[in-house]
């Protein structure tokens, strides 16, 4: 892992369905007919099946020798939390080793249904906005404890008549700081004996990990980025994202240039989207705004604005307020930067943008 200590996920005696190798092992070993693997691949990943449902494609024989072989509970739901307010319900996931980490499906009025999910347990960033960053990193997800996420989300969506249409790497931890994992989820999330996602899908965001944000873009042309930038003045951004310290800044722009310029090179992707939490008097005065425009001058950019929200036990700030927020969106705009704000979902459930920890 490039420049981080690399924290193990826990350690596994069997592989699981989701080990693409362990299982062509396994149907070679035991001569099941690649048709029944691929039967069970389509009921397990595009369906959205439970696991002893998607095991019985395999037929009687090859699903007993098939649940002796492998761990087909890699994690199980330990509880959910329903929003009353909007669309969005908060996943609680266990997995062996008592390790917590959440999940958020979000179903948006327009009818599109998401999830945010996790890579980490906890985050090494050390952003004093986010209650992931204050657990400090416990370890990292393993590939199937990474994708159990999105399929356990997908059979909830399916339950209520809906279709998990996006997955988002903006859960728990740095996507890019388990940067292999990472990798094999979204291979297995967009293969065609996977989940299928076309890469335009899929959205991951990053504090700014510049060599694995280049090689993210290259060996998954199509997928959406997200730069959690939050200031462009230097020093600023140190205390925001104490990641930044680790490279250069001028490391950090440039690795933004080149992704915004492989955006363009796809014809179905839209610009790359760089993140800026809106906090009150701290990073959106005119000036933050004008060091904005600035830094992604000349790229195809889409700016993110987010509310500030407050967390248990965080520092004693204050989202933005929304005429002044508006005033600061009006600035990019007149710049002719292309600039959103996040309408946050599931803040009474503490499940909104910064609040996942360990329910």
């Amino acid at each position: 892992m490039t420049g981080s200590q690399e924290i193990f996920p826990v350690e596994r005696i069997r592989p699981t369905l989701h080990d693409v190798r362990a299982l062509d092992d396994f149907r070679k070993r035991f001569r099941i007919d690649p048709y029944r693997i691929r039967r069970m691949q389509y009921g397990l990943y595009r369906m959205f099946e439970p696991q002893q449902h998607a095991m019985a494609r395999l037929g009687p024989e090859a699903e007993q020798r098939a649940y002796e072989h492998f761990d087909t509970i890699p994690l199980h739901l330990s509880s959910r939390h329903d929003s009353q307010v909007d669309g969005s319900t908060k996943l609680v996931l266990q997995a062996h080793d008592g390790a917590r980490w959440e999940a958020v499906l979000m179903r948006a009025f327009t009818g599109r249904t998401s999830v945010c999910i996790s890579t980490q347990v906890g985050c090494q960033a050390g952003c004093p906005f986010c209650a992931t960053a204050r657990m400090g990193l416990k370890r990292n997800l393993s590939t199937a404890e990474v994708l159990e996420q999105v399929l356990i989300a997908g059979r909830l969506a399916k339950e209520e008549g809906r279709r998990l249409r996006n997955v988002v790497f903006m859960g728990m931890g740095e996507p890019l700081d388990n940067e292999s994992v990472l990798f094999e989820s979204i291979e297995r999330l967009a293969a065609d004996d996977g989940c299928a996602f076309p890469l335009r899908r899929l959205l991951v965001s990053t504090v700014g990990v510049p060599d694995a944000m280049c090689r993210l873009i290259d060996r998954f042309p199509g997928i959406h980025m997200a730069l959690s930038l939050h200031s462009a003045k230097p020093e600023l951004r140190n205390r925001l994202v104490p990641w930044n310290r680790r490279h250069g800044w001028d490391e950090l722009r440039g690795a933004l240039a080149y992704v915004a310029a492989r955006h363009n090179q796809h014809r179905h992707q839209g610009p790359v989207m760089v993140e800026h939490i809106l906090v009150d008097g701290m990073n959106d005065s005119r000036e933050d705004a004008e060091a904005l425009i600035q830094y992604v001058r000349g790229l195809r950019v889409h700016v993110n604005l987010i509310p500030y929200n407050p967390i248990p036990g965080g520092p004693p700030w204050l989202p933005t307020p929304r005429p002044h927020r508006d005033h600061f969106a009006n600035w990019l705009r007149e710049a002719g930067i292309f600039t959103t704000i996040r309408y946050s979902l599931g803040s009474d459930i503490q499940a909104a943008c910064g609040q996942l920890a360990q329910s």
